[in-house]
């Protein structure tokens, strides 16, 4: 049985890979610090339940190195930042301890023997108005970007003095749930907070009118968590096949940008109303940010299942908060 350990395992992403890893066969070992995980396990939550194993801690902690060492033979899927964009800005420190130098300090305890597929993300390009390749340029536009890209080349860096198989995954916009398993409430994402303001009658604001962009408002790439998940296994195996050290970088995204505006009125459209008001920009907000996905499905083989209805991604997300709502209801009932 292949085992996996998944850093972050309690968080959006995390939580659904936990989950695919185990229908996919794979004995899974789940890593965070997040009080409400343990909670969880202990109540048989569904953030946690694909787990056969879970720790409580940072994944730079002596109990995660420990679980390293025993499971020299596990797939490591390094999900756990600090990945919000305006505190990046404000307590930009926090996100180089957590992101870069707690990563640094997973590095030092891989063995070759140790898959390593790490979430990366979008932010570690520079701002432009043209779909971004991995071979675009490289300057991140905010603190949570930087942090990232210094990951990438630390990697770089490293993996072939450490004899280590690794690829890194660049993340666009995820959306979408799987089942029970989705976005926890009051999370600053787009589709999050459109579920949250339209629940509570309150106003969503649109963080900026003013970009280049035709509406005004930010261009952004959506793909479903879904195929994120399939992916980051995908590129397990592809590592499990591979015969020497390497270090790839590969988007996840669809290529298709749709702006704030889009994303708003699909939503009051095909899930429920919400008012709407135009605020401030975010710091370090780029106005376009779209995806060339091509190169892992060249080298790999990989097909995208999930990302093509944006209507369809965005409708799970809002049903999973609906049902997790009545879920929560029920528990308070007992």
């Amino acid at each position: 049985m292949k085992k996996a350990i998944v850093t972050g395992a309690y968080g959006y992403i995390g939580s659904v890979l936990c989950k695919l890893l185990k229908q996919h066969g794979y004995y899974v070992i789940g890593i965070d610090n997040d009080s409400n995980s343990e909670i969880d396990w202990v109540n048989d939550g569904p953030r946690t339940r694909s787990c056969d194993d879970y720790i409580f801690d940072s994944f730079a902690s002596d109990k995660a190195f420990k679980v390293l060492r025993q499971h020299k033979d596990a797939s490591v899927f390094h999900l756990a930042a600090n990945s919000l964009l305006g505190p990046s800005a404000t307590y930009p420190l926090s996100y180089f301890e957590n992101n870069t130098a707690n990563t640094l300090r997973l590095l030092q305890h891989l063995a070759p023997s140790h898959n390593l597929i790490s979430a990366s993300t979008a932010a570690v390009y520079d701002v432009t108005h043209k779909i971004v390749r991995e071979t675009s340029r490289l300057d991140p536009p905010n603190n949570y970007g930087l942090s990232k890209l210094w990951c990438e080349q630390m990697i770089d860096a490293s993996h072939e003095i450490m004899r280590l198989k690794a690829i890194s995954f660049r993340f666009f916009n995820v959306i979408g749930a799987y089942d029970d398993v989705g976005q926890l409430p009051e999370t600053p994402h787009i589709i999050n907070q459109l579920c949250d303001r339209s629940m509570k009658n309150e106003t969503f604001i649109i963080n900026g009118n003013d970009f280049p962009t035709p509406d005004g408002t930010c261009i952004r790439d959506y793909v479903h968590v879904l195929d994120i998940c399939r992916a980051m296994i995908h590129a397990d195996k592809y590592l499990d096949s591979v015969k020497r050290p390497m270090h790839d970088k590969f988007n996840l995204g669809t290529g298709v940008g749709q702006s704030v505006k889009d994303i708003v009125d699909i939503f009051k459209d095909t899930c429920n109303n919400v008012r709407v008001e135009v605020g401030a920009r975010r710091v370090g907000d780029p106005p376009f940010l779209v995806a060339d996905p091509s190169k892992f499905m060249k080298k790999t083989d990989f097909v995208y299942k999930h990302s093509n209805d944006l209507q369809t991604m965005i409708k799970s997300a809002w049903e999973y908060r609906n049902d997790a709502m009545g879920r929560e209801r029920d528990l308070r009932q007992v």
